[in-house]
């Protein structure tokens, strides 16, 4: 998770921090079932197991952000939504909550794949009524 930890203790916490902030982390997940026969011919038994593996998986990244805010003294949550597209969904979410801004990470894409399938954090830039700031994937060493 270096998105959650870089913006929380580099970002957020050391220059954006404000007393009464109540922060939404939200992850719109694109399930992935490349490994299970779909169709017809599909298992629903191994398709549900694969959805539930990958669903515990998110459901581990919101609890382990909320844990993060907690232990920072934020008030906030994070929760996964869904919907057909992220980068909608996450325009929608942040007119439905009211946001002040909205701060995300990217998920480090190629040029070609980001050409192909597009950028979530392009989505939103261009189409959220509030600031957005983009916080690029540190590069392992």
């Amino acid at each position: 998770m270096p998105v959650v930890d870089n913006f929380l203790s580099k970002r957020y916490l050391n220059n954006l921090k404000q007393p009464n902030d109540y922060v939404y982390g939200i992850t719109v997940p694109e399930y992935n079932f490349a490994g299970v026969t779909v169709g017809p011919l599909a298992d629903p038994q191994a398709l549900q197991d694969d959805f539930i593996t990958q669903h515990k998986v998110v459901e581990k990244l919101c609890s382990d952000f909320t844990a993060k805010l907690r232990q920072a003294g934020v008030k906030g949550q994070a929760d996964e939504q869904s919907g057909d597209k992220p980068g909608p969904t996450l325009v929608e979410m942040a007119e439905k909550l009211g946001v002040d801004c909205v701060i995300m990470g990217t998920r480090g894409l190629s040029k070609l794949k980001k050409l192909l399938m597009g950028s979530v954090s392009s989505y939103v830039v261009q189409h959220c009524n509030v600031p957005v700031s983009v916080i690029p994937l540190k590069k392992k060493d």
